[in-house]
Formats: structure tokens, sequence, C-alpha cells
């Protein structure tokens, strides 16, 4: 057989297995190329039964301080992960790709043979270059095809049971810096065979959360609830524009055996708020007031609407970022959500989203249902089950697979610190190109996605003001902004019934680079609201958070609804130039987005 033979079969036998299990061992070392340190060694455990029962566990031998006890577990639909002292609720192809380098790759290689469609890479065996059958050796009196390849060239070779085809040993050679890191794993595989429940129990050692705390009740089948989605939510993220073009033009498709409320593509609808220069704001104009040019070209107002109107339902998806930087914030954060979900109108539907890029929600009218979901991530957040910060990925998926022709006015509520920005256009690391593409998109991309899908944006940065500060003021809330994420890393630890953590400040050079840091990060999220013709707003305070909830939906109520049909109906997909005036005001101030896509042919 030659080794792409080889592998196939091994991928069909991981693929068609009724149940698995292993117990392994990993052995690692870092050293020149020609001399390694002693091996660190640790061990793990691998128990499947299709098509949902999962439970993978490493745990250390000895005295290793290196080793960390981890578990990625599946029941079902529920899914969980297990780090020392901290429980995850997550998808489970995230949570094993969060263990592959605690575990070097441990957590992987048979996992993701097991459950492929848990990931988004092309998978490990496709990933292999210079494939060689080398000569035949024995593994623990098993007969093996060894077969040497590179990955992201460096070398990679697999033992393979020549009568099972299944995996007893992989070893594998990273280059860091001027040192390599030699690993090897070794399996003890068992197919077909029964397993008792008991191995399939999830049993960490830490804290568990009660079932009767597990989030609420899954999207009640509302008519206003019905949406066709593109894809799982997220997977929109790891696509090229042609595809995602693609994917749009099939979801039309489907749309037309659905029973929804077409919106003529060629209508726009723009919101604006005006302001006089106080900042005031200016209300009782009529559609005759407003002067509107496309590209220069003077248009004629088709209608003029009042934020607050019914005649225009809105379409709202709230983003909220639940990771570790926005401990101190997200408690108040979700109870003001609560009394936004309570001022929705009802023709108003709101989606909810996290920065695990999960849809807690979608489009619902359904006020107890929405304020559940919320009271469900407040209890995770609690219990230390925080988001990934992965807020740029939740906001582009937002973009591509919510709004569509049919959400006359879309509208984003983007809270975040925006610390994802240095990912976005960068690689993932070697060793997970296997199992994760490169993202698809740039920062650039989400200004465009978000012009395309004629949505505003209201940013909302939870944390210590950082814009237009600098000089010692800047280094004094660098060190407030420690101080308060000290102080909510402490109260998480005392709600997990864990013991403190001794920590000190850094020292001000550190600080001064933090702030920075933030500073550029709270820049790229003002900018996306700002292109949208929607505004940020810092959150320093959890205390502020219901005011500043209620100053967004005040917003929202007090703009104007333009709708008007270009008198350029060329539907080539470019970028129109939007301009507005009131007529005899030049001196007001008028807030709301300047430009849009138009339609495709």
């Amino acid at each position: 057989m030659t080794p792409p033979e080889i592998l196939a079969r091994v991928s069909s036998v991981y693929l068609s297995c009724r149940t698995y299990s292993d117990e392994g061992e990993t052995s690692t070392s870092v050293g020149d190329p020609g001399r390694s340190s002693r091996p660190m060694v640790g061990s793990f455990r691998t128990v499947f039964v299709r098509p949902d029962a999962f439970r993978w566990e490493a745990f250390p031998i000895g005295a290793n301080p290196m080793a960390l006890s981890l578990i990625a577990w599946k029941a079902g639909p529920r899914e969980q992960g297990y780090w020392p002292n901290r429980m995850s609720q997550d998808d489970l192809g995230q949570i094993l790709m969060s263990m592959h380098l605690p575990s070097y790759g441990a957590a992987l290689t048979v996992p993701a043979l097991l459950m492929p469609e848990r990931f988004h890479g092309k998978g490990l065996f496709a990933s292999l270059t210079q494939l060689k059958l080398g000569r035949e050796e024995k593994i623990s009196g098993h007969r093996t095809f060894r077969i040497d390849a590179q990955l992201e060239d460096e070398p990679f070779t697999l033992w393979i049971d020549a009568n099972q085809f299944l995996i007893l040993q992989v070893q594998q050679v990273i280059k860091m810096g001027q040192l390599d890191r030699h690993t090897t794993i070794k399996y003890r595989p068992v197919l077909n065979a029964e397993i008792l429940p008991a191995r399939l129990a999830f049993n960490p050692p830490g804290p568990v959360v009660p079932d009767e705390q597990q989030p609420a009740r899954p999207v009640p089948e509302l008519k206003t609830n019905i949406r066709p989605r593109l894809n799982k939510f997220g997977s929109s993220v790891y696509l090229t524009s042609d595809q995602l073009e693609k994917l749009r033009e099939q979801r039309a498709r489907q749309n037309e055996d659905e029973d929804v409320v077409r919106v003529d593509t060629d209508l726009v609808l723009c919101d604006f708020l005006v302001v006089d220069p106080q900042g005031h704001v200016v209300q009782g104009l009529e559609a005759k007031d407003f002067i509107l040019k496309e590209d220069d070209q003077t248009q004629e107002i088709g209608s003029l609407s009042p934020g607050n109107s019914d005649a225009v339902p809105r379409s709202i998806v709230l983003i909220i970022d639940y990771s570790n930087s926005q401990l101190p914030y997200v408690m108040n954060s979700v109870e003001a959500a609560k009394t936004l979900v309570d001022k929705l109108r009802a023709r108003d539907r709101l989606a909810l989203v996290t920065d695990d890029v999960q849809l807690l929600a979608d489009f619902t009218s359904d006020k107890e249902f929405l304020k559940a979901q919320l009271d469900a991530l407040k209890q995770r957040a609690m219990r230390g089950w925080l988001g990934r910060s992965k807020q740029y990925d939740a906001l582009m998926a937002t973009l591509n697979e919510l709004f569509s022709n049919e959400d006359e006015r879309p509208i984003v509520i983007f809270q975040t610190d925006g610390d994802q920005l240095d990912e976005l256009g960068a690689e993932p690391p070697p060793e997970l190109r296997p199992y994760v593409p490169a993202r698809k998109f740039e920062f650039a991309d989400l200004l465009a996605a978000a012009e395309k899908a004629r949505v505003t944006i209201y940013s909302i940065i939870p944390g210590v003001r950082f814009i237009g500060v600098s000089g010692a003021d800047l280094l004094n809330r660098s060190r407030l902004d420690w101080e308060n994420r000290m102080k909510a890393q402490a109260e998480l630890w005392r709600l997990l019934n864990l013991p403190a953590r001794p920590n000190s400040t850094p020292p001000d050079q550190l600080l001064l680079q933090n702030a920075e840091r933030w500073k550029r990060y709270h820049l790229g999220v003002a900018q996306l609201a700002k292109s949208s013709g929607g505004w940020p707003e810092y959150l320093e305070k959890p205390e502020q958070a219901d005011g500043l909830y209620a100053r967004v939906l005040n917003d929202i109520n007090q703009r104007y609804i333009v709708a008007y049909y270009p008198k350029n109906r060329t539907r080539d997909g470019r970028r129109r130039k939007i301009s507005v005036e009131i007529r005899g005001h030049p001196e007001y101030i008028i807030l709301g987005r300047r430009s849009y896509i138009a339609p495709l042919p």
C-alpha cells in the first residue's frame, strides 16, 4: 500500500468505529538539534461512543510541574472543558484546540480523526507533505507501517498498526528559534469494545455547575425566529469573500420558499440623528427639511419616519464580551441589557451573541426568553465560564450570517474592549493549521461588511478611558485599570471558593505599554462605530451600564429614518456616498451612515 492509501484507510477506521478508547503517553524534550533536555512526561485517556459521547483527559505523572490536569467532555448537546480550578462551556473543537499546546498535541491528533466535523481545517493527513513509507517496525508487539512526512516543513512520523489501521505512535519536531522540541505520543487503542457509562462521566476534580444552573432552554420556535442560516453560526469567519457570496446566493434561493416579508433591495433606508451646535436633539423635522444627495446627486425622499415608529421594525444584535478582561463589568452590563429588552417595541427583534462566537439567542421578540438567556450568561461568568475574546469573529459572523435584506433597520450594540485586534489577518500557530484555517478577514473587511449590511454600530467600551489621554494621566489610568482587573480576578476566585493569588503592580514601563496597547484596541472599536454612523462610549464604572444602554436606546428612538429610491438604479456592487443637510440650518450636526454598497445584479 502507498502512504496515501494507508492514511485513507486509517481515516475510514476512525470515522466508522462504534466506540474508541485509548490510554497514552506524551514525552517532550527541548534542546539543540544534537542534544535535548530531560523529557517531560504526561499521560492521557480518550473515550468515545458514536455519535456524541466523548471524554478526553490529560493528567500529570509524578511531580512534573509543566503538566496540567485537563478534561474535554461531550454528552449530547452539552460540551464542557476543565482546567485546574476553572470550568468552560464552549464548542468542543475550541476546547480541544485550547488544550493542544499543554498536551503537546495529544488533544487533537486522534479526537480530530474521530470527529472531523468539529474543526474547520483540512485535517492532519491532508496537511502532511513528502510522504514516504519507511521500513516495517514493531511497536508493543504490533507490526506497523511507518510513514515519514513533513508538517509545516517540520519532520512528522506516524506508526500505523498494520492490522487495525490505528495510530500507535506519533513523533514530531517543532523548531523554537535555535532550539528543537521533540515530542513522542504513544497510544494503546481499543476499538469497538463496550464502554461503561462511568468512563464517560465528566467528573472533574474542581467545582461543577449543577444541572439546574445550566443555560436556559433552546431558542423557542417562534415565527419571528425562523431564519435561514448560512451554516453553523460563526463558520463564515473562515470563508473567502467568493465562498461567502455563494452561500448568500444559496440562502437567497432558500428565501424564495420562505414565508417572509421582503424589502425591495433598491430601496435605501438611512437613519440620522440631528443635533444643534449645543448638542440638543432637533425634533419635529419633515421630509421637506432634508436635502439628501447620493454621489452629489440630489435624491427625492420617499418617506420619513421617527426612530421610535412601529412602521420600521428594528433588528438589534447585542454582542457581549464576557471574557476575563471584562469581569469588572459583565454583571452590571447583563442587568442593564435586560432593561433594554423590556423597552423593545412590538415589532422589534433582538439577538444575543457572545465573544465566544455563540448565538445565545436568534432574532426573537420573546422578552422572557431573552432575559433568561442573559441570566444564564451572568451565571456562567460568576462560575468562571468566561468567553474567549473573539469579539471580532462574533461581529463578522453577525454581519455575514444574521442580517439580510429583510432587516429594514439593522443595529449592533457592540460591548467589548476589542482585544482580539492583533489576531485579525494573522496565521494560526503552525501546529494548529491542520485544524483551523486562517481567518479570511482583516479589520478593513469588518468595516466593509458593516457597510454592506447597512448596519449602525454602537460601541460600548467597558474599562478605563484611554482614548485622548497621554502623559502622567495615562500612567495613572493604566494603574487603575490593573487594579480593577486584579479586584475582579480576586472576586472570581472568591466565588469559586479558591485561595487568593498574590499579585503585585507591574513597573511603570510595563503599565505604559499596557496603556498604549489598550488605547489601540479601543480606537479600533471606536472606528467601527463612527464609520457606521453610530458612536462609541466608555463604560468606566459598572454602575454606569444602565444609563449607557438607555442612551443607546434614546439615540435609536430619536433618529429620523429616511427612505428613498436612488436615481442611479445600477446594480454594480459599488460604494455610494451619502450627504445630508437640513434646509436653512447649515449649523446643524448630522450623525449617520455616509455611504452604502449598492446591490449586485
